[in-house]
């Protein structure tokens, strides 16, 4: 299950000929560092930390693989088959399982499989029937690869001995302005028309409200200060943003599904992405030594507690079936 540090803290590089440079380390198969090469010189657009054993301490899931499950389920528990489930209850604030228990897929020391010949790194897994709570033995890979100089591609695949839930992500927290300075200028696009709104317990209500003349509606690219700045309930409820967004259905994968860029250094995000919608979280609760709302998350996934409401797109995972999803980050500078 590789929980403990049975396994050696393990760094990759895979670099592009005047493309991105994207350093990767196999605890919680975590994205360290993407450099962008600009006219000035290469940008950080990442937060991190230096050293990598400074991750055995992150509580803020940077660039961290979370799973089984990302986002909340609510008090840890949902039925399945017929069963019902408890899971690690590792949200403290409000009792939730968050991002896959505290020993989720982002505190595990995966193996390596390095192919310098493709420019890529596969990060593989085992997690027992059982791991935090949840059912099914599984078996979880997840392959980083430069395809083009400015092109990163996650594929992730889970294959499962029996029924359960899956619903893996990145926590990747973006700052495109290279110097960990605040993310409001950032210019932020969302393909989407319908968001979940949030109740006091930082869970989805069950409604799935539209965008139209709210401070959600990213249909057209708007400056996140703009937004910010009206501090709408939701708004004030999370802090800024950490709402799900659904992406639209008549958007076909690889359609763009959402698109970030910074005036100050002018490199602008593409998102491509085959989940049916989109956490969007700006960074509300990073403390010391980062600074609130430094960064900006876009965690590609199935709805938080979807598993216990039956009108958000099912994470359930039939036995046998190999659940295969993936993410495209498209840079420009």
């Amino acid at each position: 299950m590789n929980t403990t540090r049975d396994l050696p803290i393990r760094s990759t590089k895979l670099e592009a000929e005047n493309g991105l440079s994207v350093t990767l380390h196999n605890l919680g198969a975590t994205l360290q560092s993407i450099k962008v090469p600009t006219k000035n010189g290469p940008v950080e657009v990442l937060l991190g930390y230096p050293d990598t054993e400074d991750y055995e301490e992150d509580s803020f899931y940077l660039g961290s693989t979370v799973g089984r499950y990302a986002g909340r389920i609510a008090d840890g528990k949902f039925e399945l088959g017929g069963k019902s489930y408890q899971l690690d209850r590792n949200d403290q604030d409000h009792g939730h399982c968050l991002h896959g228990g505290s020993g989720g897929f982002h505190s595990k020391y995966w193996l390596v499989d390095e192919d310098p010949n493709s420019n890529a790194v596969l990060y593989r897994t085992d997690s027992p029937d059982g791991d935090q709570g949840f059912p099914a033995k599984l078996k979880a890979t997840v392959r980083y690869s430069l395809v083009s100089s400015m092109v990163l591609q996650i594929d992730y695949f889970v294959e499962a001995e029996s029924d359960t839930i899956v619903n893996l992500t990145n926590h990747a927290y973006f700052n495109l302005n290279g110097d960990g300075s605040s993310i409001d200028n950032h210019e932020v696009w969302i393909n989407s028309e319908m968001y979940l709104p949030m109740g006091q317990d930082m869970l989805p209500t069950g409604d799935i409200c539209n965008v139209k003349e709210t401070v959600f509606d990213f249909r057209t690219k708007a400056v996140l200060a703009d937004r910010m700045s009206q501090m709408a309930p939701q708004l004030e409820l999370a802090g800024g943003f950490d709402h799900f967004f659904l992406l639209n259905k008549a958007m076909k994968y690889p359609a763009i599904a959402a698109s970030i860029a910074s005036p100050k250094t002018g490199i602008r995000l593409k998102f491509y992405s085959s989940r049916p919608g989109v956490q969007f979280y700006t960074g509300n609760s990073l403390t010391a030594p980062f600074d609130k709302h430094s960064g900006l998350c876009l965690e590609f996934q199935n709805a938080p507690n979807a598993p216990n409401v039956p009108g958000f797109p099912s994470p359930v995972q039939k036995a046998g079936h190999l659940w295969h999803r993936q993410l495209v980050l498209d840079f420009e500078s």
